[in-house]
This record gives C-alpha cells, sequence and structure tokens, in this order.
C-alpha cells in the first residue's frame, strides 16, 4: 500500500499517474500491439486474413444485422463476430469499419436487411418461463465501393474467419480468376461442397468431360472420382493438360463407410491416368498422431452418450512446403482419409506440398477397420512424416500418344513442356 502523507505529495502524485497516462496514449497510438492470452489464439486473426485486410485501399463497411438477447451459443457466436471485427479493424490501417444493428421491433432496419439479402430466422427461446419461436437477425453485408456481399445467417464460430475473409476478398478482386469444377454428371466425381466453396473467391465454371474443354478455362479442379472414366472423358482431360492446363485432383483410394466402421477400394482408371502423369496414390490409409475430433456414441449401464474422442484418421496437417505459394501460407489444415502420395519416377519434378507429422501409422487392406473405438491400430504410430499432397509438373507426354484411335484425330497434341 502507497502511504501519501501530505496535500503536495498527493497532488503530486496525481499528476505523475496523469502524465503516465497521457504518455501511453500518445506512445499507443503510434505503437500498435494486441494480445491475445487464450490457448489457440481463437480471437486473433491468421497471417493470410491479415494479408488481405491490410490491402484494403478504400473505406470498407460492415453492417452486421444482430437480433440481442439470444440463447447460449448465438450469443457466443456475436461475441466472437465482434472480436473478429474488431481485429480486421485493428491491422487495416484505418480502412475497415463496421456497427452492430438490431433489427428487433425496427421495421426500417428489417426492411434493409432484407434488401442484402439477409433474412429472419426463426429459433426457439425462452420468454415469459415459455418456450416460444422468434424471428431472429444472425447476418452481415459488407460494402466496398458499389458492391456489397452478404453473409446471410451466422450461427456458429466454425469457419467464421475463413468466410468473413473469403467476403472481403471476393468484394475487393478486381478480376476474379476463371476456374472449371468437373460436373457432377461425369460418373463418379462427386462436386457440389467444393463448388460452394470455391465460388466465395473464384468465378466458376462447371466442366463436362464429355466435350472439349472451353480454351479460356486453363485450371480444372476434379474431386473423388469413385469409378471408372469414359476413354473419351480422359482424352478430352489429357489434352487440357497437353495445352498447358492445369489440374487439380482431389483423390483417395478408398471409398469409406464410417457408420459401418470399414472401407474398400476403389477401382477406377483414373489411377493408371495418373500414374502416366507422375504419381502413385497409395492403398494403406495414413493414421496421424496428431488428428481432430469425432463424436461417437457411447454406452455405460442403462445410459447413452455422445463423446468426442481423438480420431487419428482424420490428420491435422501442420507440415506445409513454405517454399512454395501454393500453401506457403497455410497454418493448419484438417484432413479426412488420406493416403501417401508419391512419384512414379525421376522423370518429372515431384514437389511435397503437406505432409503428416513425424508420429504417423497406416492401415492396410484388404479389410480396412476404420472404427472408431476397441481398435489397436488408432494407437500405433511407427512411422515418419508421409506426403499427402503434391504437385508434379515437367516435360510430358499425352496418355493417347500410343493409342491409334484417338492420335488420329485432328489437333492432337502428342506432349507439352512444363505441364503441372
Amino acid at each position: 500500500m502507497l502511504s501519501i502523507s501530505n496535500k503536495k505529495q498527493f497532488t503530486l502524485y496525481i499528476v505523475l499517474i496523469a502524465a503516465i497516462i497521457v504518455i501511453f496514449n500518445l506512445v499507443s497510438r503510434s505503437l500498435f500491439f494486441r494480445l491475445d492470452l487464450t490457448d489457440n489464439k481463437m480471437y486473433s486473426l491468421s497471417n493470410s486474413s491479415k494479408s488481405v485486410i491490410k490491402k484494403l485501399d478504400d473505406r470498407m463497411v460492415a453492417k452486421v444485422f444482430f437480433s440481442k438477447d439470444l440463447p447460449g451459443k448465438y450469443a457466443n457466436s456475436r461475441r466472437y463476430l465482434q472480436d473478429l471485427l474488431e481485429e480486421y479493424q485493428a491491422y487495416s490501417k484505418g480502412e475497415f469499419h463496421f456497427e452492430f444493428i438490431n433489427p428487433d421491433d425496427n421495421q426500417e432496419a428489417q426492411n434493409e436487411a432484407h434488401g442484402y439479402g439477409i433474412p429472419p430466422v426463426q429459433l426457439q427461446v425462452v420468454e415469459n418461463d415459455k418456450l416460444e419461436i422468434k424471428n431472429v437477425y444472425m447476418g452481415l453485408v459488407f460494402l466496398y465501393n458499389d458492391k456489397k456481399e452478404a453473409l446471410p445467417v451466422i450461427q456458429t464460430t466454425e469457419g467464421l474467419e475463413y468466410n468473413l475473409t473469403a467476403a472481403i476478398k471476393k468484394i475487393t478482386a478486381t478480376d476474379l480468376k476463371k476456374v472449371g469444377v468437373i460436373s457432377p454428371e461425369t460418373k463418379g466425381v462427386s462436386t457440389r461442397k467444393l463448388q460452394q466453396l470455391l465460388e466465395q473467391t473464384y468465378n466458376i465454371q462447371t466442366i463436362s468431360l464429355n466435350s472439349e474443354i472451353p480454351m479460356e478455362v486453363n485450371t480444372i479442379l476434379m474431386n473423388g472420382v469413385e469409378d471408372s472414366l469414359s476413354m473419351d472423358d480422359l482424352y478430352n482431360l489429357d489434352q487440357f493438360l497437353m495445352r498447358g492446363g492445369k489440374l487439380f485432383i482431389g483423390q483417395g483410394s478408398l471409398k469409406t463407410n464410417l457408420q459401418q466402421g470399414f472401407a474398400t477400394e476403389i477401382h477406377s482408371n483414373i489411377y493408371d491416368f495418373l500414374e502416366h502423369y507422375g504419381f502413385h496414390i497409395g492403398k494403406d490409409l495414413l493414421l496421424d498422431r496428431k488428428c481432430g475430433q469425432i463424436r461417437v456414441q457411447q454406452r455405460h449401464g442403462f445410459f447413452s452418450f455422445a463423446n468426442a474422442i481423438e480420431y487419428p484418421l482424420f490428420p491435422l496437417i501442420h507440415k506445409f512446403n513454405k517454399e512454395n505459394v501454393i500453401v506457403k501460407s497455410l497454418e493448419e489444415v484438417q484432413a479426412f482419409f488420406v493416403n501417401e502420395v508419391s512419384p512414379v519416377d525421376s522423370t518429372v519434378n515431384f514437389t511435397s506440398l503437406m505432409r503428416t507429422s513425424d508420429k504417423t501409422g497406416s492401415i492396410s487392406g484388404p479389410y480396412y477397420n476404420i472404427y472408431p473405438i476397441k481398435n489397436p491400430q488408432m494407437k500405433m504410430f511407427p512411422l515418419k512424416s508421409k506426403t499427402i499432397a503434391a504437385m508434379v509438373e515437367g516435360n510430358m507426354k499425352s496418355y493417347f500418344a500410343g493409342n491409334s484411335e484417338y492420335n488420329q484425330k485432328p489437333n492432337f497434341l502428342s506432349q507439352v513442356e512444363n505441364v503441372q
């Protein structure tokens, strides 16, 4: 306890405190820092989000239409959203601003929200000791120059920073890159979720392999082939690569059934096609000690409850190639049911992009037991880090170079330099 013996000392003490406060305020205006003391830095922006918000060259406003007095988890979402927006504002060099608007009992605000495509959502709430259905608002819109981009409903904190940054990046982009996504009609290809995700930041064009891929498309994404493609489909894909197109393919070697606890091998000609272009997808499922969680139903006596347990078949990836622009800014990726990717030979340049940790395991066939509990394989990690994503590039010949049915077609391309 500080003892102050007379009035002069007391006055001097107050003046010193005031001076310290003024000095601190002056310093804090020129020296910016923020502290996040949570274990997982949940209130700190990722480096990629900071990079996007720092590039703002004009005023951006986020109008948040959010009801008050919401039930537990929705109130938490509101607080987390506000924390994130404060972080964006802090790193924006004065260009980013936001305001919260409560549309409850405010018809003008409700009309404004509707104009931005933000609808009311029905929630069960307890009012006056009764369970009632209430219309609430939980959305926002970004306004930048003459453009707008809305997140109509925000009900969870999961993936919220990504969605916010993606919306900011989309609204500030001067020219959205065109990316082709293989259409769901193509046999064995699932793309719906992938397409929804990419539409946030790219101009998406649905592509069918039944015909020649349009010349204005130079990047294609293909996800999860589960059956063989027709030779015509493969030919159109091959010729796209031969003209210098870039292909991203998310392909595993197994089809999993988590409910039944097993996986089965996929039989498809896509693997022979990919091996021709320089890489092999392994048959073993990889485990990782660093992993995500899964909720399982467990029973104790007469009681049954859901319990979250670690599931090594959902690796949390932290090893990225920091010299490659594709992945160098990534910090963590949640992967699901992955296989090792390896080069076929040395004729192409094979670059590892993402790897599991140094505590890796594997499950081999023909019977793949992926049941999450009472499975001893889930506790065995004898292997070192394995590549699960890679880039292949180099001078390549067409998959159909030796096929007389196809290599005689008009405008057939037999080889290309530096395909990816």
